[in-house]
């Protein structure tokens, strides 16, 4: 599915399995996400409480770029998470479904 496409809604149990395995993939990527710009605030505030820092200090936590990729991933994951939400309610909204644990693209020999 393309971005600007309107979710399809699922139509069988291996495909609700499967958005299953996408929505946690979406998930663990966006913590990571979280994770890497939780650290770099750790570090400014940590850096922000001491009594004395240096242009050097500052300079070392310049790391702009590398912040803001994972902002922008950040924002494509929960895009990712938000769109399979959608496609997992529209599944559901036909009634509940028995659902498969193993992803049928773990299934392939």
């Amino acid at each position: 599915m393309l971005k600007g496409e309107p979710p399809q809604p699922v139509t069988s149990s291996s495909e609700l399995s499967n958005l299953l395995y996408f929505v946690g993939d979406d998930l663990r990527e966006a913590a990571l996400a979280v994770g890497g710009i939780e650290a770099f605030l750790v570090q400014v505030e940590e850096l922000l409480a001491k009594p004395r820092f240096t242009a050097s200090d500052v300079e070392q936590l310049n790391r702009y770029v590398e912040v803001a990729q994972r902002v922008e991933h950040l924002g494509d994951s929960l895009d990712s998470l938000c769109r399979s939400l959608f496609r997992l309610r529209e599944g559901l909204a036909k009634g509940p479904v028995q659902v498969d644990q193993t992803p049928a693209a773990s299934k392939i020999a």
